[in-house]
C-alpha cells in the first residue's frame, strides 16, 4: 500500500479528546506517515488560540508522524510573537477567507501589512513555512516578492479546471514550481467541480491538469479531512484516498514511482530540505 504526507488535515481543530486524538493516529499508521494538522483560529481570541496551538504542540511532540500546523494568524501581536515562533509549528498560514492585520484573504481584498512583513520575516527566520492557501492574488504575489523561500501551498485545487476563488491560477502554481515550491491539492468538491458533490474522477482530473502543465514533482496532497463535509464520494478516510486514487491514476498510466512521489516523497523531501536552509 502507498503511504501519503496529508499536507492539511483539521485534525487538532476537531478532535479535543486525547483518547480520540490517539486513536485516529493509531488507526492511520499503517498508511499516514505524515499529518500536517492544523489549529484553526479564526473564531478564537488571542488567549484560546495561543492556549490551543500549545496544546496541539504538545500532543505533536508525541508523535513522529504528526506535525503543527496554524490556519490564520489573526491573533498575533508584537507582544506574543515571539511566544508562538517558540511552537515551532511546521507551517502557518497569515489569515483564513476574511483580510486581517496580516494580510488579505481569498474572500476579500487586502494587501500584504506593515506587520504582516514582519511576521513573514519572524516566520522565515524561525523556518516556519508560509502557507499561501488561503490568501487572496495580491496578497499571493506580496508574498511571493519578499520570502527568501520556496512558495507553498498546503490545500488548493487548480483554478483552470474549476474556477473558484480558492483555487490557484496557473500563473500562481507555475511561481510554487519555478520557487521549487509544494502544492496541495484538496479534496474539498466545491474546489473540484463547483458544487457540494465529487468524485475520485474529479480529483484525477486535478492531478492530471496539474502533471500535464506543471510535471509531478511539485504535487502534493492536502486532504482537508475534518475542515470539509464536502469530501469526494468513495474518499472518506486515507485507505480509501489511496486506494482509490491510485487505482484510477494507474489506469491513466501513471507509474508506482509517480504516486509515491505524490502522495509521499514530495511533501516530505520539501520539508526535509526547509530543515537545511
Amino acid at each position: 500500500m502507498f503511504k501519503i504526507f496529508d499536507l492539511h488535515n483539521d485534525y487538532f481543530t476537531e478532535i479535543n479528546s486525547e483518547k480520540k486524538k490517539n486513536k485516529y493516529i493509531s488507526n492511520n499508521s499503517e498508511v499516514a506517515k505524515g499529518i500536517a494538522s492544523a489549529v484553526w483560529t479564526s473564531e478564537l481570541n488571542q488567549n484560546q488560540a495561543m492556549s490551543k496551538i500549545s496544546e496541539a504542540r504538545d500532543f505533536s511532540n508525541s508523535s513522529s508522524n504528526l506535525f503543527l500546523a496554524v490556519e490564520d494568524l489573526h491573533f498575533l501581536s508584537n507582544d506574543n510573537l515571539e511566544k508562538f515562533l517558540s511552537f515551532r509549528p511546521l507551517y502557518a498560514g497569515l489569515t483564513w477567507n476574511n483580510t486581517n492585520c496580516l494580510a488579505g484573504g481569498a474572500s476579500e481584498s487586502g494587501r500584504l501589512t506593515t506587520f504582516g512583513k514582519q511576521v513573514l520575516k519572524a516566520l522565515e527566520a524561525n523556518n516556519v513555512q508560509i502557507d499561501t492557501a488561503h490568501l487572496n492574488e495580491e496578497s499571493f504575489m506580496d508574498i511571493s516578492k519578499l520570502s527568501k523561500r520556496p512558495m507553498f501551498c498546503s490545500h488548493s485545487a487548480c483554478y483552470g479546471v474549476n474556477q473558484h476563488k480558492r483555487n490557484l491560477k496557473d500563473y500562481q502554481i507555475k511561481m510554487i514550481v519555478d520557487s521549487g515550491g509544494i502544492f496541495g491539492l484538496c479534496l474539498v468538491s466545491d474546489f473540484l467541480n463547483g458544487t457540494k458533490h465529487s468524485s475520485v474522477q474529479d480529483v484525477v482530473g486535478h492531478i492530471d491538469y496539474f502533471a500535464c502543465k506543471f510535471g509531478i514533482n511539485n504535487l502534493a496532497i492536502g486532504t482537508d479531512f475534518y475542515g470539509t463535509k464536502q469530501l469526494p464520494k468513495g474518499i472518506k478516510n486515507y485507505y480509501d484516498l489511496v486506494k482509490n486514487l491510485s487505482g484510477q491514476l494507474s489506469k491513466l498510466g501513471y507509474t508506482e514511482k509517480s504516486l509515491n512521489k505524490i502522495f509521499y516523497e514530495n511533501a516530505s523531501v520539501f520539508f526535509k530540505n526547509a530543515e537545511r536552509q
